[in-house]
């Protein structure tokens, strides 16, 4: 599962620790934990696939400027990737969350 690799932005400076008996599955060079499983039945995710990355994350944007500038975070850079990256986004965040549910087993 999440064999793939694709650029997306990046728009948080948050981490964590990853779970006892959890298994990682996406990470960045900037953010080592992005995704885990336990097991079968669950998927943690640090990142937002369902981010939209057209009008509503402009709006988003807008909304969070004061925080995104503390952080360091690029808003031209963050604009420019979901222009560019937006739309692969879109599909690949619909294939990982069909491949997810579709192997979860129901006990």
């Amino acid at each position: 599962m999440f064999t793939s690799r694709i650029s997306a932005p990046l728009r948080h400076g948050d981490t964590y620790d990853l779970p006892a008996d959890a298994t990682l599955l996406a990470s960045t060079s900037k953010v080592v934990q992005q995704a885990f499983s336990i097991g079968s039945n669950i998927l943690g995710l640090q990142f937002h696939a369902e981010a939209d990355t057209g009008a509503a994350f402009e709006r988003w944007l807008v909304g969070h400027a004061c925080e995104l500038a503390a952080a360091k975070i690029d808003i031209v850079k963050l604009l420019n990737d979901a222009a560019e990256f937006g739309a692969a986004l879109a599909v690949a965040a619909d294939a990982m969350m069909t491949e997810w549910l579709e192997q979860v087993h129901v006990d």
